[in-house]
């Protein structure tokens, strides 16, 4: 069935609105990637400018989310229920909070991580990143599914997408031990309240990842129904 053909018959779709706020979720995210190196060598204008594009870009997911919401009707022709969809989004929309939060904490702080971790931190910050745009590319292949009425080929798709998701989180995850072990054998040497900060921002940048990774279970929940 034709593009066109598709979006008469599901005028009040909302699947382009929710890769819209997808992508924008994650700009904000990739985003942090400039500030986490700008704060690593202490250049906080830079650093600032950074944080301030992400809170920018948070506020227009929010937007987004809000607008998705308000534009969604109790009723449409869809595959997927309402409080799917919802669930989908509010998960999404995590990956921009948790984003902004964790910029602010360190530009308030003033954050440096030090030389030993620094390094693996931004691997974590690439790994996160990676992954996000995982759930990016399985949440734009939503339009597709719908087109090819959920065809074995373009499920297929999806699944190889969400395996690679799943892979790219297990990564991070193997990357925030990799940090977490660096500080511990640093924490005798470093202010207790500098390493309880330290773990905090490892936690919240992980949990990016994991986000991320429910985008792509909820995805597979959805298609199962």
């Amino acid at each position: 069935m034709a593009r066109n053909d598709i979006s008469g018959l599901f005028g009040k779709s909302p699947i382009n609105p929710l890769q819209q706020h997808m992508r924008q979720v994650h700009m904000c995210l990739k985003e942090f990637s400039t500030f986490s190196k700008a704060a690593s060598v202490e250049n906080w204008k830079k650093a600032e400018t950074s944080r301030s594009s992400i809170v920018k870009k948070e506020n227009k997911a929010d937007e987004l989310k809000k607008k998705l919401r308000m534009n969604l009707p109790s009723t449409f022709m869809m595959p997927f229920s309402r409080r799917d969809l919802l669930d989908l989004l509010l998960i999404q929309d995590s990956i921009a909070n948790i984003t902004k939060d964790l910029a602010g904490l360190m530009m308030t702080r003033k954050m440096v991580f030090p030389a030993e971790i620094a390094p693996g931190f931004l691997d974590l910050v690439a790994v996160c990143i990676n992954t996000s745009d995982a759930a990016l590319e399985a949440i734009n292949e939503l339009d597709e599914l719908l087109e090819t009425a959920f065809g074995s080929r373009e499920r297929k798709k999806v699944d190889i997408i969400v395996s690679k998701i799943n892979a790219l989180e297990h990564d991070s995850d193997t990357a925030q031990h990799l940090v977490r072990t660096q500080l511990f054998a640093l924490e005798a040497t470093l202010p207790p309240v500098d390493v309880m900060f330290y773990y905090r921002a490892i936690e919240w940048l992980g949990e990016t990842a994991d986000a991320a990774q429910k985008v792509g279970s909820r995805l597979e929940i959805m298609l199962a129904k």
